[in-house]
């Protein structure tokens, strides 16, 4: 028994022993704990993928290779990794970010060595660490062999392995035993899936590429990728950045094979490209371009154009084509003689045959009499009995119908015009004559023709249109150049029908309208580009004393009553707060009450049912004297504190809420040290009307620290029911 309980107990300490030395062996590991988010600010819900490959912890413990999953949850991302930084020369970690198994994004981490938790911006990597030099042993370790390396020989049987025919400068395939080999055939065939070759097949079909990696620098700065071909048709591609497809036009442009990301769209590092597209096909046809009086690609070229002329074809093919070729037209009869044509190849000499398909008026052999003879204009050859006598500048008229007769109108008197009488043409007095260059005729008031240059002008080389002046700067100018009466105005008054018509518009080059003014005074315009200046401002409304009623949405108004700025939105009048004040204050090392800032409100601007907000900072210059501060409103005392010497900075908030006579409010302070401390108060002895808000400070005893009000700011709510 004695024995027995011996041996017990013996292997009870090796036990412990053996558990000690498992717990002394195990390195020591860095806890990363951070919040992950997403581009649009959700939390990320999905799965983190950490791999790393077999390096040596900083006590020389080998960490073999893995890769673990971590569920992410609302964001909140907890792992606990060896450290890298201290580890073997090349140590990282590659993290996967994945949301219902598609991949987002990829990092790389290096981890240091820290008793207490890193954030993720303390680990991120721009890439994959570069190993300095070679992994160094254990100590005592020497001629590490393939067994010695945890997992490695399963990695390497999971590997393709060369066949014995393997030979460089071939296409790959993997052959019946798994084993990377060499497609046998000629440099022409073409490759099928099974691995086999043979002459490429004829096929219409078109050619695809899929998951090809565009070629460029993945590094959030470079926007520009080349693909290895031009994509037939452009908007074939489909372009994927970890796994999402992005949109042509919105995130990328495409032109020819170069890939362009829009600005905010660039690539980032870790990110993963791959794009599939359709490929230009040349009819199908994998041969080269035929030649000669071929054209087409082999297999299957075509006979080209022009290779064959009417020398080719045997005659009793009966298929020249030719305007005068009678003998079956390959066409339609569009080409066929006309009837003059026909009557022009009368005779023997003149048929047409076998030998005689081609007969022009150059055959020696016809007898063509259409020769033109002169005659002369007014003559019996135009069926006119009137003597064909001619005067220089004669014009031809009809005279008359029954019978249908030509006569000569003699030339008129210098400076007459050809007019029209109703019946006949007649030489007459001209309208338009004398004027000079760009005038614009108008009727007098003596019912006579006349003109006024300086008034009224038309630049036709510069095509432009002068009102009241003879030098139009623009298309159209209207200026009464009347020395020392002129007055421009121009006045464009809505007809009776005017209705919703508008009574202007501008247009662009393509005639889309760019602004317009309404019948009813209401201006539409894309933007508005005003800028001030030292005597005026650039917008100015000079307010109504009622709200509209007839605001709509977007809506924005003085009230003019209220001293308030409006806005609708929602079919719902709101008032926009007022900033009264927001200043930095002085300092003081006074030991009485001293003014460090005061700010001054209008009277127009407290009513009923407003609500002032003062806001308000004050740092304390030294860490020995107390202070002491006080909030002033129209006289009242609306907050007054005390500050040990160790308090470096206050700050607080007072409220005030005029109701007629009696004036409420509300505050609230804290410190850096202080407290925070909050109360309530209301007066009935604040004067009505104009107000000023003033902050004083003081140091408790004489001494060179000093007390800082480091801004004031007063706001107000205006008052608005809804």
């Amino acid at each position: 028994m004695y024995g027995n309980r011996s041996t017990g107990r013996g292997v009870l300490i090796l036990a412990w022993i053996w558990m000690a030395s498992f717990a002394w062996g195990q390195p020591a590991l860095t806890t990363i704990e951070d919040t992950v988010y997403r581009a649009d600010g959700r939390r990320f819900d999905g799965t983190v993928s950490i791999e790393y490959r077999s390096f040596l912890a900083a006590d020389s413990t080998l960490v073999a290779a893995y890769s673990k999953n971590i569920r992410v949850v609302n964001g909140a991302l907890r792992a606990s990794l060896v450290p890298t930084t201290t580890a073997s020369a090349g140590a990282y970690y590659l993290v996967r970010y994945n949301i219902n198994g598609r991949l987002q994004f990829t990092e790389f981490w290096s981890i240091p060595q820290s008793a207490t938790a890193v954030k993720l911006k303390d680990i991120r990597l721009s890439g994959p660490a570069m190993g300095g030099g070679a992994l160094t042993a254990p100590a005592g370790v020497s001629n590490v062999t393939i067994g010695d390396v945890a997992g490695l020989t399963e990695e390497l049987q999971q590997r393709i392995r060369k066949a014995i025919s393997y030979s460089p400068s071939r296409t790959a395939v993997i052959n019946l035993v798994g084993d990377l080999d060499s497609a046998v055939g000629d440099p022409t065939d073409c490759v099928r899936v099974n691995g086999t070759a043979g002459p490429c097949n004829v096929t219409n079909a078109p050619s695809f590429v899929d998951g090809e990696t565009p070629a460029g620098l993945v590094n959030g700065t470079n926007a520009v990728f080349t693909l290895a071909d031009a994509p037939v048709p452009a908007n074939s591609l489909m372009l994927y950045r970890n796994g999402v497809l992005q949109r042509a036009g919105t995130d990328f442009s495409i032109s020819s094979n170069t890939v362009t990301f829009t600005s905010g769209s660039h690539p980032q590092n870790g990110d993963l490209l791959a794009a599939s597209y359709r490929l230009a096909n040349a009819s199908g046809q994998t041969g080269g371009a035929a030649g000669g009086a071929l054209s087409g690609y082999y297999p299957a070229p075509a006979v080209a154009a022009g290779a064959i002329a009417n020398q080719h074809i045997a005659e009793n093919a009966l298929i020249a084509e030719s305007k005068l070729a009678l003998a079956f037209p390959t066409h339609s009869n569009a080409n066929d003689p006309t009837t003059d044509q026909k009557g022009g190849l009368t005779g023997t000499a003149g048929q047409p045959s076998s030998t005689n398909r081609f007969v022009t008026d150059t055959d020696p052999r016809m007898n063509n009499a259409r020769t033109p003879a002169g005659h002369a204009l007014l003559s019996g050859a135009h069926v006119d009995v009137n003597p064909g006598v001619v005067s220089r500048g004669d014009l031809i008229v009809g005279v008359g119908t029954s019978p249908v007769l030509w006569s000569r109108l003699p030339l008129g008197a210098a400076n007459r015009c050809l007019t029209s009488n109703g019946f006949d043409a007649a030489w007459n007095a001209c309208l338009h004559t004398g004027f000079p260059q760009g005038s614009l005729t108008f009727v007098d008031s003596t019912g006579a023709l006349t003109h006024n240059q300086s008034r009224l002008f038309w630049d036709n080389s510069t095509r432009r249109f002068g009102i009241g002046t003879n030098a139009p700067s623009g298309m159209l100018t209207v200026h009464d150049a009347a020395a020392g009466n002129g007055v421009t105005t121009v006045v464009v008054r809505a007809g009776e029908g005017q209705q919703a018509t508008a009574l202007q518009k501008w247009q662009d080059a393509s005639g889309s309208d760019l602004a317009q003014l309404g019948s009813d005074g209401s201006m539409q315009l894309a933007s508005v580009n005003a800028a001030s200046s030292a005597t005026k401002a650039a917008w100015t409304d000079s307010g109504s004393p009622s709200d509209p009623t007839n605001a709509v949405n977007g809506g924005l108004w003085w009230n003019s009553t209220e001293s308030t700025r409006k806005t609708m939105e929602a079919g719902q009048t709101h008032a926009m707060a007022q900033v009264i004040c927001s200043l930095a204050g002085t300092a003081t090392s006074a030991t009485t009450f001293t003014s460090l800032a005061t700010c001054h409100i209008p009277a127009g601007l407290i009513r009923t049912g407003d609500r002032l907000e003062i806001r308000y900072d004050i740092s304390h210059e030294g860490g020995t004297t107390g202070f002491s501060y006080a909030v002033f409103f129209g006289g009242a005392i609306l907050n007054a504190q005390g500050a040990a010497g160790t308090e470096s900075a206050v700050s607080g908030r007072d409220e005030v809420i005029p109701q007629g006579a009696s004036t409420y409010w509300n505050w609230t302070s804290w410190g850096a040290v202080s407290s925070m401390s909050a109360g309530t108060n209301s007066s009935s002895s604040i004067p009505e009307g104009a107000a000023v808000v003033e902050i004083k400070g003081q140091m408790s005893a004489s001494t060179a620290e000093t007390v800082t009000l480091r801004n004031l700011s007063v706001i107000r709510w205006p008052g608005q029911q809804n």
